[in-house]
């Protein structure tokens, strides 16, 4: 009666039995179903089996130990945690050079795969903060060696000279550098836990802005801008004035971008902060400024340019002119949007109108992909306005090149 109730595939009593000279977790028993052996091994709660096409025991105990040795190699690769099992000498590992995963070998290529979504000036600004800031101290050192103490140490280096909003951008690199690591299955922790706590308190500072009943002289100082062969820097303050677009945005700025008879201004949306695109409205004392830069300065690539078409004037070139001009710590180029929106609003316009204009995030996603185009009869009218508001402070010498 027992016979029959037992399952077909049980062992027989008494066939299970441990590999000689093995851990007693490793067991070889006969089918009942079958005259093949099956080796068993059972580790830290997991269970693993290999069946063998022999009726030989001896022959099972030698399949079971290949199995076990290759098992126990593909799961503890480190020599120290293969110390902990047996492993006869034909299959240890023997001169297996373990893959050199230094810092800058792991942070090239998180780069690389971020750069798809960054544009290239992003991209090489995170570089440049790397080789700066880390490469020097831990370029060659395998990530998988790095200590929170290491990381400290470069953080507080980069604090000591006052660069506090460096080192917390420089953390946050890290970051997503070890926890790109991580997903590689090359480090097991990250190393930057915690370290944002002992960083300085990091203080928003607003870009700086003259003040509305300041703009005029700004604005005259602008027109008046006379800089030995930098004079398209007074052109394209202007023009970055009528349009309140981002500083790169308009240094990088290519003809083709540009539909003068529409008088609209589309950047791509690889270039812009929010990747999506952006359209500018453009009034006629911008359409003036463009037409004469066309002319003045010709090229069928960047707008502005000092000489080589193919080439951006520095991006630098703005702030520095304004600097020329006095303006330093009291104006900087990113400071005409926020005058901008501060005298758009108190004129009443409306701030989603203006907010769109600025090309500020939407926090929904779905809109955020199909309202590049919103309240465009409204931007269009904002933006005309916006442009004679400011000829009336300081007339624009290139109007009647529209």
């Amino acid at each position: 009666m027992s016979e029959k109730l037992r399952h077909k595939t049980a062992a027989i009593i008494g066939t299970v039995t441990s590999v000689p000279g093995y851990p007693k977790l490793l067991r070889v028993y006969l089918n009942n179903a079958s005259p093949y052996w099956q080796a068993v091994y059972w580790d830290k709660g997991k269970t693993y089996r290999r069946t063998m096409k022999t009726t030989d025991k001896l022959t099972a105990y030698e399949n079971a130990k290949v199995f076990y040795e290759m098992l126990i190699l593909k799961k503890y690769q480190h020599p120290v945690h293969l110390q902990q099992h047996v492993i006869s000498e034909a299959n240890k590992p023997t001169n297996v050079k373990q893959p050199d995963h230094s810092f800058k070998e792991i942070a090239t290529q998180w780069i690389a795969r971020q750069a798809t979504r960054w544009t290239a000036r992003h991209a090489k600004i995170v570089e440049q903060r790397l080789a700066y800031n880390m490469y020097g101290y831990v370029a060659n050192k395998k990530i998988q060696h790095i200590t929170k103490t290491d990381l400290l140490r470069v953080l507080q280096r980069i604090e000591a000279r006052g660069a506090y909003d460096i080192a917390r951008r420089l953390l946050n690199d890290c970051r997503q550098i070890w926890q790109y690591a991580m997903v590689l299955d090359i480090c097991k922790h990250d190393m930057t836990i915690g370290l944002g706590a002992t960083l300085h308190s990091h203080t928003v500072v607003h870009q700086k802005a003259v003040s509305i009943t300041q703009l005029p002289t700004l604005m005259k100082a602008i027109a008046t801008y006379d800089k030995e062969d930098d004079e398209i820097c007074c052109y394209a303050l202007q023009l970055i004035a009528l349009t309140f677009v981002r500083k790169s945005e308009l240094t990088y700025a290519k003809w083709c971008e540009f539909d003068l008879d529409k008088a609209l201004w589309k950047i791509p949306a690889e270039r812009m902060k929010m990747r999506i695109e952006h359209i500018v409205p453009l009034s006629k004392q911008a359409l003036g400024l463009l037409h004469f830069l066309k002319h003045t300065y010709p090229s069928d690539c960047y707008v502005i340019n000092n000489g080589n078409p193919n080439t951006p004037i520095n991006h630098n070139a703005l702030i520095q002119a304004l600097y020329w001009m006095g303006y330093k710590h009291k104006m900087t180029v990113h400071g005409f949007r926020a005058i901008a929106s501060t005298i758009l609003n108190e004129h009443e316009f409306r701030y989603d109108v203006i907010e769109r204009q600025l090309a500020h995030s939407e926090p929904n996603v779905v809109r955020r992909a199909y309202n590049r185009a919103q309240y465009m009869n409204e931007r269009i009218e904002m933006m005309s306005w916006w442009g004679d508001y400011l000829e009336k402070i300081t007339p624009f010498s290139t109007l009647e090149s529209c």
